[in-house]
């Protein structure tokens, strides 16, 4: 292992360790977007069994995702990201069957949406408990 990767992956655990639930879903996103650019560009050179194996590992990470909804607890927004969870992993195994770069990129941007919502959410909700904590009180002797 070169000194680059192990660094890489040092870095990669602490902002996993170190993330809240918003923003693991965040990172997972993140993760699979670049997977499917590593599929399209595998499309791009017909390099099939890279695009294959890019593809396994955004298929797995929209499983993961699906996984770990608390459909039971999480009322109508847990439903509908399973629905789109569910959509992704059948677009995205189309798509690569078909060889449809631009139906991997539709995912990719929806992905990016999405992401960018967990994390504004996560955002603010540092910014409530930051607020929360704070007293003017606290400031004046």
């Amino acid at each position: 292992m070169t000194p680059y990767a192990k660094a890489s992956d040092q870095y990669l655990t602490q902002r996993v360790m170190g993330a809240s639930p918003e923003q693991l879903v965040a990172l997972l996103l993140e993760g699979a977007q670049r997977f499917l650019a590593q599929a399209t560009q595998a499309l791009t050179r017909k390099d099939y069994p890279a695009k294959g194996s890019a593809i396994n590992r955004v298929t797995s990470i929209v499983e993961e995702l699906s996984v770990h909804l608390d459909v039971e607890n999480g009322g109508d927004l847990a439903q509908n990201l399973l629905r789109l969870y569910d959509w992704w992993g059948r677009e995205i195994l189309e798509a690569s069957a078909r060889l449809d770069a631009a139906r991997l990129e539709r995912v990719s941007r929806q992905m990016g949406d999405l992401r960018q919502s967990w994390e504004q959410s996560h955002q603010q909700r540092i910014g409530v408990a930051r607020s929360a904590g704070f007293r003017a009180e606290d400031l004046v002797g």
